[in-house]
C-alpha cells in the first residue's frame, strides 16, 4: 500500500538535561517475582482502599511535589458524579494556572480495556510541556471510564446482556487449501484464503441480537463521557484522546457529540475496520462461497480469523472475560502470573532508551529519571492488578463489542461513513489518528478512515510512533507526549 505519514522521532535531549552522577539505568528484567512479593501484593490488594492508595502513589512517583519543574502543577483527586444514582467517574487531573482571567485547555485522556487512567502513568508529565505558554491555563483530565478502575460499575440496561456465557458469533466457514506460512502473511495477520461461506439465516440472527446491544453499549459509555464533561463545567472538550477500547467510545462519542469538542486523538483505536462479521454490512448474505478480500474497509475482510487457533477461541469466550475475577482467588499464584504478563512490556522502555543513546540522550528533565527503574514497573504492575481485579462489567462489554478476531462488531469506519453522509457539516473538530511502528492493531484501517474524512474536506491527520506496539504510549511516551504537544501547539497557531 502506498501511503504518507509522520513518524515521530523524538529521542534527544531538547533542554540539556544534565543526568545526575547518582543514576544508575536498569539493564535486567525480574522474569519472575518471588513468592514473598506476589504475597504481599495480594494480600493488601484485600483491603478495599488499597487501588485508591496505589493511585495516589503512582501519581506521587511520576509526578513528585518536590522537584521544582513540578512547582506549578496542581493535582486534583476527583469523583465526578454522573447521575442520580450515585454513578460517577474517577479522575486524576494536573493543572497549570498561568492567569486565572485566561481561558483553558482541557486534555481528557480515555484509557483501554484491560486498564485504567493509571496506565497513563508515563504520560502525566505532559502537563510540563506547558508550563511556559502563558497564552492559556491547561487542565489534563485522566479518566478511569465507567466500569473502570475506581469509576462506578453500573450495568448496561439491557437484559440480553448475559453475563456469564458470552453468545456466539455469526457462523463462517472458511475454505482453506493452503498450509499457513505466518512469513508470506500480508501485515503479519492477514491470510487471503480461498473462500469462506456464511449461513443467511444464522447472520440473520446474529444481527438482530446483538445490533440493539450495541446501540446500548454506545448509549451507556457515551452518556458516561457526556455526563463527566458537563458536570465538570466543560463546555467544550478541547482534545479528547482515547486508546484502543477508549478509542472506540471517544470516537464515538465525537460522532454523537461533535459540537462539544475540538479535537479528537485516537491512540491505536480497536474496531476501525470493516469486516465479514460486521452487523452493519450492506453485503447480500447468501449461502454463496464468497471470494475473500484484504482490504479493511471491504465486508469481504476476513480479518484475522483464518489464523486463528481453536485455543485462541476457546480462551476468549470461556477464560478471558473471567479470569480477571478469579485472580484474586489465586493468591500470589496471580499476581506472579499477571507481573508476567506486564513485566516484559514495561522494561521494554529500558530497552528502547537503550537503543537510542541513552538517558543522557533522551531524557529531558528530572521526572525522566523514574522511567523504566525497578519501582515504576513494580508500583504500574500493582496498580493495574488492583484495578482489574475489581469485578468489571467491562469484561463481558467488550466481548460483546468485539469478535474472537478483536475487530468491533460495528466498525468505526461504518460510523464515520453514515456521520460523513448524514451530517457532514456538523463534523467540524480536526481528526488524528495514531499507530505504533509495531502495532497489532490494522493501522491501514486508520489510515483509509482518515482518507475517507479529509476526502469529505476534514481536517484529518495520521501518525506512527516509533518504537511502539498497541500501547504505544507505554513503549514510547516520548514521542507520545511530543506528539500531542505539537497537535496542541499547531492548533493554537492556527
Amino acid at each position: 500500500m502506498n501511503r504518507t505519514f509522520f513518524r515521530l522521532i523524538h529521542f534527544k535531549n531538547q533542554t540539556n538535561f544534565v543526568l545526575p552522577k547518582t543514576y544508575s539505568p536498569t539493564k535486567t528484567i525480574r522474569k519472575k517475582l518471588p513468592w514473598k512479593s506476589g504475597f504481599e501484593i495480594w494480600w493488601k490488594s484485600l483491603s478495599p482502599k488499597r487501588l485508591e492508595t496505589l493511585q495516589k502513589e503512582l501519581v506521587d512517583l511520576m509526578i513528585p511535589s518536590q522537584l521544582e519543574e513540578n512547582s506549578k502543577i496542581v493535582t486534583e483527586f476527583k469523583k465526578v458524579p454522573l447521575d442520580d444514582k450515585d454513578n460517577f467517574i474517577n479522575e486524576v487531573g494536573f493543572k497549570i494556572i498561568h492567569d486565572k482571567e485566561k481561558p483553558t485547555k482541557h486534555l481528557v485522556f480515555i484509557h483501554g480495556y484491560g486498564a485504567s487512567l493509571g496506565c497513563f502513568a508515563r504520560n502525566f508529565q505532559i502537563i510540563n510541556k506547558f508550563k511556559d505558554d502563558t497564552e492559556f491555563n491547561y487542565h489534563v483530565h485522566f479518566l478511569d471510564n465507567l466500569t473502570f478502575g475506581l469509576s462506578s460499575n453500573p450495568k448496561v440496561n439491557n437484559d440480553s446482556i448475559n453475563y456469564w456465557k458470552i453468545p456466539p458469533l455469526a457462523k463462517v466457514k472458511l475454505i482453506d487449501n493452503k498450509p499457513t506460512n505466518f512469513k508470506e502473511l500480508y501485515r503479519k495477520y492477514y491470510k487471503l484464503i480461498d473462500g469462506y461461506q456464511l449461513d443467511p439465516e444464522n447472520f440473520e440472527n446474529y444481527r438482530n441480537y446483538f445490533t440493539p446491544i450495541l446501540q446500548d453499549l454506545e448509549d451507556f459509555y457515551c452518556a458516561g463521557i457526556d455526563a463527566w464533561r458537563k458536570n465538570s463545567g466543560i463546555d467544550k472538550i478541547d482534545y479528547l484522546i482515547g486508546h484502543s477500547f477508549g478509542g472506540y467510545w471517544s470516537a464515538s462519542y465525537a460522532l454523537r457529540s461533535p459540537s462539544k469538542l475540538d479535537n479528537l486523538i485516537l491512540l491505536s483505536p480497536v474496531g476501525v475496520e470493516r469486516h465479514v462479521q460486521a452487523v452493519t454490512t450492506t453485503e447480500e448474505i447468501t449461502n454463496e462461497v464468497e471470494k475473500p478480500s484484504l482490504d479493511p474497509t471491504s465486508y469481504k475482510f476476513l480479518s484475522r480469523l483464518p489464523i486463528l487457533s481453536m485455543s485462541h477461541i476457546y480462551q476468549w469466550y470461556y477464560k478471558l472475560p473471567y479470569l480477571p475475577r478469579l485472580l484474586p482467588y489465586l493468591g500470589p499464584w496471580g499476581v506472579r502470573h499477571y507481573f508476567g504478563m506486564w513485566m516484559g512490556k514495561l522494561h521494554k522502555i529500558n530497552k528502547v532508551i537503550h537503543k537510542h543513546g541513552g538517558p543522557e540522550k533522551i531524557f529531558n528533565s528530572p521526572n525522566d529519571l523514574v522511567y523504566g527503574t525497578k519501582k515504576e514497573l513494580k508500583l504500574i504492575i500493582e496498580y493495574l492488578y488492583n484495578s482489574i481485579t475489581t469485578g468489571t462489567n467491562s469484561d463481558i462489554y467488550s466481548r460483546y463489542l468485539l469478535t474472537t478476531a478483536t475487530v468491533s462488531k460495528w466498525p468505526l469506519y461504518d460510523k464515520f461513513f453514515k456521520a460523513l453522509k448524514d451530517k457532514p457539516d456538523d463534523l467540524d473538530f480536526n481528526f488524528h489518528i495514531m499507530y505504533g511502528q509495531y502495532d497489532f492493531m490494522n493501522s491501514e484501517a486508520g489510515y483509509k478512515l482518515n482518507e475517507l474524512i479529509k476526502g469529505h474536506g476534514k481536517k484529518g491527520e495520521y501518525y506512527e510512533i516509533s518504537e511502539g506496539g498497541h500501547n504505544l504510549y507505554i513503549d514510547n511516551p516520548f514521542d507520545t507526549n511530543q506528539r500531542i504537544y505539537e497537535i496542541v501547539k499547531q492548533d493554537k497557531n492556527q
